[in-house]
This record gives structure tokens, C-alpha cells and sequence, in this order.
């Protein structure tokens, strides 16, 4: 994905403000944080938790932290053939969570 994305030509970064004009000013601020390309620049979860924008109903005693999630499977050169196979034995191996019981 990293490869295909700078393959593609430049372009003048958009002003989210202009494009939003009605959005509340911290969302957008927040959106152009959290769209950031590179993984090292972009807010964390963590940090965008920490937001102005979330501050009328943040409650750090809510929250877990996630652990870090491991990108080494994704970065893998594997060719497209087995990269087929794998999302499939995935699709086939998926359970979903279960759902509650919508009379309780």
C-alpha cells in the first residue's frame, strides 16, 4: 500500500477547514491528525482520546489501552497467490463475536 501511495502524484494537501466550513473547528483539527499518511506522524488512539474535541465526554477511568498492534504480517513480501489463500483460510476461520440477546 506504502509503494502504491507513492506512486501516485503530489498533490496540494486540501484545507479541511475550507472543506468543512461547518464542521466544529477541534473535529476537523482532530480529522487531520488522525488522516495523516505515515503511522509515526499520525495521533495516536491514545492521543486522540486526549483531544480538546473529546473533552465533554472523555473519562480516562473508562478507558483500556489496546496493546500495540503488531504490523509484521502485514509488511510481509508474500506473493499474491498466498496472499489469497491466507484472507481466505481467514474468511473461513472468522467467528464473530457474539452478539447480546436484544430482549435483555
Amino acid at each position: 500500500a506504502k509503494n502504491y501511495i507513492k506512486s501516485l502524484p503530489k498533490v496540494q494537501k486540501k484545507d479541511f477547514a475550507s472543506i468543512l466550513k461547518y464542521a466544529n473547528p477541534l473535529a476537523v483539527n482532530l480529522l487531520e491528525k488522525m488522516l495523516v499518511l505515515d503511522a509515526e506522524k499520525r495521533v495516536t488512539a491514545a492521543e486522540a482520546l486526549m483531544h480538546p474535541y473529546f473533552e465533554p465526554v472523555h473519562d480516562p477511568e473508562e478507558e483500556i489501552e489496546a496493546e500495540k498492534y503488531d504490523d509484521t504480517f502485514d509488511n510481509m513480501d508474500l506473493p499474491l497467490d498466498e496472499w489469497k489463500r491466507i484472507t481466505y483460510k481467514e474468511i473461513l476461520n472468522f467467528k464473530p463475536p457474539p452478539t447480546l440477546d436484544p430482549k435483555e
